[in-house]
């Protein structure tokens, strides 16, 4: 191994895993809690607020959206887990145990909301069709890849793409390839505005952070907020309380039969006459769980990591499996190099067709991040016409594009193999260790 593959490896170790890197990651935890505080009380609000309202259209129930059931919890760990590198335990959370009524469309609609319209809810909300069974109109077809593309996918985008504009691209790119024309990628780019709008530009209880919201325009009891919609045009939308934005049918933002019509009294239910209803309960208990595990990020981080690990970086098993991992992605990118030079030489242009090759072996070969499963269930074609789509959107060249796929059909499938392989060892080393102290 040369000097400067040594040197990586050792600055990794220094800044990431040794004894020092993971006491000054918790000094900057504790730096940052306000600030943290403040952007997880806007975006995961935003965010499982948007799910539970499309659930409910789309007749998905809120146990399948991803992230409303990512969450864990914090469990200490024994001397002896700490010897083996365990220095904190964090089980998933059990949401169908947790919150049975998010298993079940009836329950979800009856603990939720108003006894007067259960009926509605239940008889308008199509079920899941059967195929040669349901006439067509009468349910909603269940393609895997659409369903996933709707229950994750689609919030990945936008966590990756915070730019407007870059997002609308993605999702439109993907609901057209998907053949979800019109209906889906409007609908979800719609709302998702239409909230994030009211979040910012007036005080919505329930999604608003004081401080960073104001108060909107009135106008006859609702309020008036600016909007960009999916074909680009701003305008106004007019609502009268969160619900209205969750669930509500509003003219010209949301597709015919992709909202109800809101009354004024609105149609959530409060259990025992007060409190907040149990979607919102939810939300709120998930936010103060990520509140108080904050600082244990740096344990996190640092896990199945032994205390001779974090002294020399030579017995480190993660600092070895970071340099085999970049080892791996450096091969990739000096593949493109060759494949390129003489052709491409502009260097942000350059990393534009590595970042794509990278995107195209890897997407598909993700084991724990969620919302990349729409991607392993395309086909290698559905998944090369799609990928070349999205990044002729950014730009590059198609006929290049074609060339470097067709070269990478040689090791792609390898290199995957490899990666998933690599993770599930690690992995299961992690699981008898974490096992150790029971």
């Amino acid at each position: 191994m040369g000097f400067m593959e040594t040197s990586k490896k050792q600055l990794y170790h220094a800044k990431t895993l040794s004894d020092n890197a993971i006491y000054n990651a918790f000094l900057r935890l504790i730096d940052v809690q306000a600030k943290f505080n403040e952007d997880l009380n806007v975006i995961l609000p935003l965010i499982d607020l948007v799910e539970y309202g499309l659930g409910l259209l789309y007749a998905i129930l809120p146990i399948e959206f991803q992230p409303i059931t990512v969450d864990f919890k914090y469990e200490p760990p024994t001397v002896e887990d700490v010897m083996h590198g365990v220095w904190a335990k964090f089980k998933p959370v059990d949401f169908s145990a947790k919150y049975v009524w998010m298993t079940d469309f009836m329950r979800y609609v009856v603990e939720n909301f108003r006894e007067e319209f259960w009926q509605s809810l239940l008889s308008g909300a199509p079920q899941k069709a059967r195929y040669d069974r349901t006439p067509y109109g009468y349910g909603i077809y269940d393609p895997i890849v659409m369903r996933e593309f709707l229950r994750a996918t689609f919030m990945r985008l936008r966590l990756m793409r915070t730019s407007d504009v870059s997002w609308m691209r993605n999702v439109k790119d993907i609901a057209e390839h998907l053949e979800m024309h019109g209906i889906v990628d409007e609908h979800i780019f719609n709302r998702m505005m239409m909230v994030m709008s009211a979040q910012v530009n007036a005080f919505v209880l329930g999604l608003s952070v004081l401080g960073r919201s104001r108060l909107c325009r009135v106008d006859g009891g609702l309020g008036v907020i600016p909007m960009v919609r999916a074909d680009g045009r701003v305008g106004e939308v007019k609502f009268r309380a969160l619900e209205h934005l969750l669930f509500g049918f509003i003219l010209g933002v949301t597709p015919l039969g992709y909202g109800l019509l809101m009354p004024r009294s609105g149609v959530l239910r409060n259990p025992g006459g007060k409190g907040n209803p149990r979607l919102f309960e939810a939300v709120k208990d998930k936010i103060d769980g990520v509140r108080d595990r904050h600082t244990l990020t740096c344990l996190a981080y640092s896990n199945y990591n032994r205390p001779d690990e974090m002294a020399d970086y030579h017995r480190s098993e993660r600092t070895h499996q970071y340099h085999y991992l970049q080892t791996i992605r450096r091969m990739i990118e000096e593949w493109v190099d060759a494949q390129i030079g003489g052709i491409v030489s502009e260097p942000f242009k350059v990393r534009q067709y590595k970042n794509a090759v990278l995107q195209a072996a890897f997407w598909k070969a993700k084991r724990h991040r969620w919302g990349f499963q729409a991607f392993k269930y395309l086909s290698e074609e559905q998944w090369r016409e799609l990928w070349k789509r999205l990044w002729v959107g950014q730009g590059l060249d198609p006929e290049l594009l074609d060339k470097l796929y067709d070269g990478m059909e040689k090791w792609v499938e390898a290199i995957r193999r490899e990666r998933i392989e690599a993770g599930e060892r690690v992995g299961e080393r992690r699981r008898i260790m974490a096992g150790v102290g029971g």
